[in-house]
């Protein structure tokens, strides 16, 4: 079925209410919440004298006020179905831009709908898990594999079912291979032969993208699950972090310097291969690289770019990463911590950070508190 032929749920448009007195106790707009209220009302009166006599309700007044109110309820089980039976063709196939934007728009309304916690425990008894992780896996097009990880992070989160589902049709795989940049992005059946250089630029930044999403995926599916846990660790998903760590792209950096920090704070066992994989001196390089622009010229708030506002994100990231080390860490479990939080690489990015802030003016150190924070109590523990 065509997401383009059963995607919507079509409602009437509004219309006027007649003000004029009529007969019937309808109102002329029979299809919107707000004919409801003024019908309501006008059966009150004006409130300046007594209640109006009773009046007994029509049959068709009745089935009205009822199909008014029904038409204001969604269905959600039947409508996830809905959208289960679109999407679920054609996962493997390729397809035009208007295909790749109707499906891009249905999974983008059954992640809203799943993102309530009762609706994510019913995806994964529909079967909706199972789409989704075949998405991830084979779907030529960067956008669609983009969406399913979205809706299948979005529905494991926080639900063991849901993750024991995704466990069960091999999620874990697919989702490595994703955040490690495998797959391409393979142009719609529609599009020009011949492209340019903004062409490249956005299919890098889709690419990009369905690395982000597939993160996330992986850091819901981890969260709570031991088994998920395991299965990442044998995907040698910590090296494929350290290697999203590498790739200049803030929003990339800042999900994984987050899914390892959340790593490193497990366990003793997880902390020591997050050392062993150089998570904190990866830290401290992506510390260093995103400095304030600040160093360069001094900085209007009012003109905070995304840039500025991404780099930001990246540094605190980094720096939690290292704050939680320095104070979970067992040393005499994990000793190689002390070289590695000691070493060059880290003072030296904690020194440059320092620096910055020093040229920060008072709304720019508002804006920073929380990072300066972190970064004072990290260089606090190297005296």
């Amino acid at each position: 079925t065509s997401p383009r032929a059963d995607a919507g749920i079509h409602t009437p448009g509004p219309s006027a209410m007649s003000d004029e007195p009529s007969g019937s106790m309808v109102p002329a707009d029979k299809s919107n919440w707000n004919a409801i209220l003024k019908w309501s009302m006008a059966q009150q009166g004006d409130g300046t004298s007594g209640a109006p006599p009773a009046r007994e309700i029509s049959e068709e007044d009745r089935k009205w006020l009822l199909d008014a109110m029904a038409s204001g309820f969604v269905d959600e089980i039947k409508r996830m179905k809905d959208i289960l039976t679109c999407i679920g063709t054609g996962i493997d196939a390729t397809h035009d831009v208007e295909e790749i934007d109707a499906r891009v728009t249905l999974m983008e309304e059954l992640c809203d709908r799943v993102s309530g916690v009762d609706n994510g425990g019913d995806l994964h008894t529909l079967g909706g898990v199972e789409p989704l992780v075949r998405y991830v896996a084979s779907s030529p097009h960067a956008k669609l594999r983009a969406a399913a990880a979205e809706v299948l992070g979005t529905t494991v989160q926080n639900h063991p079912n849901a993750q024991e589902a995704a466990l069960g049709c091999d999620a874990m795989g697919p989702l490595l291979r994703m955040a490690a940049g495998e797959g391409t992005d393979a142009p719609p059946t529609d599009a020009a032969e011949s492209s340019t250089d903004d062409d490249d630029a956005s299919k890098e930044k889709t690419l990009v993208k369905a690395r982000v999403k597939a993160l996330f995926a992986l850091s819901c599916l981890l969260r709570g699950c031991t088994k998920a846990q395991e299965a990442f660790q044998l995907g040698d998903g910590f090296a494929l972090l350290k290697q999203c760590l590498r790739v200049d792209h803030n929003r990339l950096r800042t999900k994984a310097l987050h899914l390892a920090r959340h790593l490193a704070t497990l366990n003793m066992k997880y902390m020591n291969a997050c050392v062993e994989s150089g998570y904190v001196l990866a830290a401290a390089a992506s510390l260093a690289g995103s400095l304030p622009r600040v160093l360069d010229a001094p900085v209007d708030t009012d003109t905070f770019t995304d840039e500025d506002i991404e780099r930001g994100q990246v540094r605190e990231a980094a720096l939690r990463l290292m704050v939680d080390v320095a104070q979970k860490v067992d040393y005499a479990v994990v000793p190689k911590a002390v070289d590695h939080l000691r070493s060059a690489v880290v003072v030296e990015a904690i020194n440059a950070v320092g620096k910055a802030y020093t040229r920060f003016g008072l709304e720019e150190k508002e804006t920073y508190r929380d990072e300066m924070t972190l970064c004072a109590q990290l260089a606090k523990m190297f005296e």
